[in-house]
């Protein structure tokens, strides 16, 4: 029988090991969405430019918000661990699932892992070092996302009005 602190360690291990793998070779659900096969059927009228739009900014946030601000709180004594265990289950209600359904699944499935197993943990230094190893694998999915969004699109929405030279 295994325990929280089994489920944690494993967790940890298997982000670290996700995080090894793709930090040169693109992730295969990255691979998946980028090239258009989603598994779920998001996107709309046939498209998947608003799935890349739309976990490019759930990335981001994720990245540089959620994950930066956890570990903040984790190494201030005044956020208690029931406490912090509340805000990981609240700001990643949401995240958790959407991020699988748009395409993300293998990165999704780790976060829904992580949300649930955050929430036996009595260590408050094995939760922020889980917390730490996806606060990496998270910012080398955000990378990848980063890197695949077509940012040549871009050139159908010039400013108006402006100097356009790149000085």
């Amino acid at each position: 029988m295994t325990g929280p602190n089994d489920d944690w360690t494993a967790l940890r291990q298997d982000a670290e090991r996700h995080l090894e793998e793709i930090w040169l070779d693109e992730p295969r659900d990255v691979a998946s969405v980028r090239s258009g096969r989603l598994p779920s059927g998001a996107g709309i009228y046939g498209q998947y430019f608003s799935v890349l739009v739309m976990l490019g900014g759930e990335m981001r946030a994720l990245g540089v918000h959620i994950f930066s601000d956890l570990l903040k709180f984790m190494v201030d004594e005044a956020f208690t661990l029931p406490l912090l265990r509340k805000m990981i289950w609240e700001m990643l209600a949401i995240d958790a699932g959407v991020v699988g359904y748009f395409g993300l699944r293998d990165y999704g499935a780790l976060l829904v892992r992580y949300r649930d197993i955050s929430q036996a943990i009595e260590d408050r230094e094995a939760l922020r070092q889980l917390t730490e190893s996806m606060f990496s694998l998270t910012n080398r999915y955000q990378m990848w996302m980063h890197h695949i969004f077509p940012w040549g699109l871009s050139e159908g929405f010039k400013k108006e009005g402006e100097c356009m030279s790149n000085g």
